[in-house]
Formats: structure tokens, sequence, C-alpha cells
């Protein structure tokens, strides 16, 4: 029985006619945002629950930020509005048939305006619908929509450059030209934005380093405006460079014999060298300029033949000079032997012999000074001769070595010649004959000058004597 009574209810209930109606309203579709000189659409929708015909609204927006294009009737709704630029817009729109349900009446073009200044703006709908068969008329409550305008302002309010504002900066200054000391090797920039919705393109900002190289540098810093307007900001930064920019050699040594390259000077690139019968070679260079680097490219082992030896000299400012030098290496062995010995302005002759190595000459103090001593050796081009001490600074006893060798630095090739000055041991019989006069001469003067000094003192006791005398004679007047 029970369940028959729960059968008889739920038959009951699926007999009762039920009728659900959706809410009668007005919609606005507008974008939520829009930027400055767009245009935008904005759709009036109706929803109802019964049919309607007739569709009056007051549309409120401001003129101060949005400019009306056009209106355009929708689903055959039949546009009956006086079009005017002023707010509020009275809005009035008929349909022959009549519809039911979700229906876009009408779409609405604005222009945002250019200059506008606001963040935000809003669009509100005051309608009421009709139905004509029964008169039914429907007041739908009001609706908004905030479109928010999105800013133009892609500028910057600072920009500082390793913590220090830049002095003339202005936010309407695309473009600065900075000088910077050479021992400055970063630029930290700092920006700050004028407007916060703005943003910097591709990590140009708010903080970032760049290494600044010599010379000009170029730093770029983009923002874009939330329209999406974009603005660059050029740092054209120089960085004082005053590295050294020589990058000639002072010398070059080959094998420490700084006579190998007598011709050198520092504008000629090229050089060849003739050697014999060497393994290896050593090569130092040295910069004029202390700053230089001296980077030295030569063969582990010299071979028979033609050999290359590469000296690139790279400035402080990374300018580079190359040097190059040819070596011929022969198999040929090396004359170290001298042609001769001259001596110029000297009164004794050193009688050179080829096969003579060492020679002895007498010492003589008066012309040492002007002693001009000059090897010549058989080869210039093969050898080379230095000597050991300074010719106007020789004494008796000292002897003078002359080193011939190889001018390719080969080892154990050198000849020795040697000049002994002795000293002079003879006897000067015209200087033993002076002394002995000078001292004849200086020993009668004495005795003269003594025997002058005795006469002298007599006649000077014989006055004396005189004139007691006198004075004896005197007193023996006056006496009488």
């Amino acid at each position: 029985m029970k369940r028959i009574k729960e059968y008889i209810f739920l038959l009951i209930l699926f007999l009762i006619p039920i009728n659900v109606f959706a809410e009668s309203k007005a919609i606005i579709k507008a974008p939520t945002q829009a930027s400055p000189d767009q245009e935008i659409s904005i759709d009036i929708v109706a929803s109802n629950d019964v049919s309607i015909d007739n569709f009056k609204a007051t549309l409120t927006y401001e003129t101060s930020v949005l400019e009306i294009l056009s209106i355009e009737n929708q689903n055959n709704w039949v546009d009956n509005t006086e079009f005017k630029d002023s707010s509020p817009l009275t809005l009035d729109f008929s349909h022959e048939n009549g519809l039911k349900g979700k229906t876009t009446i009408a779409t609405i073009k604005f222009r945002v305006k250019k200059d506008v200044s606001k963040s935000s703006t809003i669009i509100s709908l005051e309608a009421s619908t009709r139905t004509t068969s029964d008169q039914t008329i429907n007041t739908l409550d009001k609706v908004s929509q905030t479109i928010a305008i999105k800013s133009t302002d892609n500028t910057l309010k600072e920009i500082k450059l390793n913590g220090e504002t830049l002095t003339n900066f202005s936010p309407k200054q695309f473009e600065y030209s900075l000088v910077v000391e050479q021992s400055v090797t970063t630029a930290s920039i700092e920006s700050t934005l004028n407007d916060k919705t703005a943003k910097f393109k591709n990590n140009t900002g708010p903080k970032k380093s760049y290494p600044l190289e010599y010379g000009d540098n170029k730093i770029k810093i983009v923002v874009i405006a939330a329209n999406g307007e974009e603005k660059t900001y050029t740092l054209n930064i120089k960085r004082e460079d005053n590295r050294g920019t020589n990058n000639d050699l002072k010398n070059i040594i080959i094998n420490s014999n700084p006579k190998l390259l007598e011709e050198f000077d520092k504008d000629s690139l090229l050089y060849t060298v003739t050697t014999h019968k060497l393994e290896t070679i050593d090569i130092a260079a040295e910069p004029v300029d202390p700053n230089a680097t001296v980077v030295i490219k030569k063969p582990e082992k010299l071979i028979t033949g033609s050999n290359e030896v590469i000296i690139t000299v790279t400035s402080e400012k990374k300018e580079e000079k190359v040097y190059k030098i040819l070596i011929n290496n022969l198999d040929t062995e090396i004359d170290t032997t001298l042609k001769n010995i001259e001596m110029f302005n000297y009164s004794e002759s050193l009688n050179f012999k080829k096969d003579k190595f060492d020679y002895e000459i007498t010492y003589k103090a008066s012309d040492i000074d002007s002693l001009v001593i000059k090897p010549i050796v058989n080869n210039p081009d093969e050898a080379v001769y230095t000597m050991d001490k300074e010719v106007s600074k020789l004494k008796a006893g000292d002897t003078l070595t002359i080193t011939v060798s190889a001018r390719d630095g080969t080892k154990n090739v050198e000849s020795y010649y040697t000049i002994t000055f002795k000293k002079d041991n003879r006897i000067n019989f015209f200087l033993i004959l002076s002394l002995t006069i000078f001292i004849v001469l200086l020993v009668i003067f004495i005795k003269l000058f003594i025997e002058n000094k005795k006469e002298k003192k007599k006649i000077e006791e014989k006055e004396k004597e005189k004139e007691i005398e006198k004075t004896k004679r005197l007193e023996k007047i006056n006496l009488e």
C-alpha cells in the first residue's frame, strides 16, 4: 500500500505543468581594455523570456574618452535612433516579428581619443523592452562595463650610470653621449619607468650591467607602454683609451750576439741571416714600449738550408707588427781569423802576422790617449770581433784580448788575439842627465843663497858698530 502511494505521488508531479523562465536582462559586450586612438566595438544584447519587438535604452559614456563612430543594427532589428555624438545617447530599436531569448540588437563602434589621460572609463546601459501584442513593458536592470585605458607612456623617469644620475637626463631626450675613464670596465645601468604599467623589452631594464670595450659602446634601453608602443633610449658611452700604440722592436739579439743584426731598424720587417752548421738558435727581442708583448716563433731545430723566425709585437692597444728573419743555415766551416790588426797614432808597430796570435809592445803613456786599434776579420759576413778593454784606459802591464767569434753564434769556433803592453824598463840617459844638472844647479843655488845671507849679516853688524861709535862721540861732546 505504501509503495502504491509513492507511485501516485510521482504521477501527479509528472502531470503538473512546469514553466521555467530565464531572467530578462540587458547585456553590454565590450572589451575590458583599449588603447588611445583605438577603435572598439560594443554589442548591445537583450536576453528575454518572452518575445519582444521593441528595445529602448539610454547609453551613457564619457565623451572626453570615447568618440562614437557608428551604430549598426543586428538580427533584423530596425534602428530608430537619432545618431549624435553626445551622452547619454537614447537608443530605439524595433523588430517586425519579435524575438525571444538572447539576441544581439546593435553594435556600436567607438574610437578611444588619442589624447586621453584617464586610466579607465565606464559605459552604462538602462533599458526596457516591450511586447506590442499585449503592451507588456519590462524595465531591465542597469548594467555597466568598465574599460581600462592602456597607457601610452613609454618614457623613463631616470637613468643612472654606475650609481650616478645622468645630469642632462630628460624623459623626452632619447640619446646621450657619455665619456668614462679608461679604468671603468663596466656600465651598470639603472632605469626607472615613468608609468608602472610599462615594461622593459628583452631584459634591457630596470637594472643591467654591460662590459665596456675601449672606445665606443652603444647601450639601448627599450620601454614598451601598456598599449604596446615602444621607445628606445640610447647611451653612447666612450671609454677612454690611453693604451700605448707602439709595437716597434728596440733590438733583436741572436744567440746572445747583438752584432749579428747590426743593420737592425725598427721599421725594417725582413732580415736575412747566414749561419753555419747551427742546430738550434736563440732569439731575444726587446720592445720599445715595455707594455707591448713579444711572441717569438722559431724552429726547435735548424735544418740545412732555409729557416724562418717570426717575431710578433703586440702593442698595449692590441695592434700587431710582424718581423721576419730568414736564416740560411750553410753546411760549411766559419773563418774566425783576423787578416790584420791595424794600429794608429802609436809610435811602435805591431808587425802583425797571420799565424801569430800573441803580441807585445812597449807601453808609451804619451801615445796611449790617441791610440786606435782596428782588427780586420777575414770574412766580415761570417765573423765579428770584440775587445775586452777600452784602449784609452790601458796602462802598463795590461793585456788586450781580441776575440773573433762566429757572427751566427756558433760555439767553439772562436779565435783569440792578445796584445800585452809591457813596462818600459830601459834607462833613459837624457832623463838622468837632466836630473843631475837639476841637482847640481840646486846645490849651487843653495850655496850662493847661504853665502849671500852671511855677507849681508856682516854688513849689518858693521853698520851697527858704526852707529854705536857715532852715539858715543855725541855723548862725549855733550859732556864737554
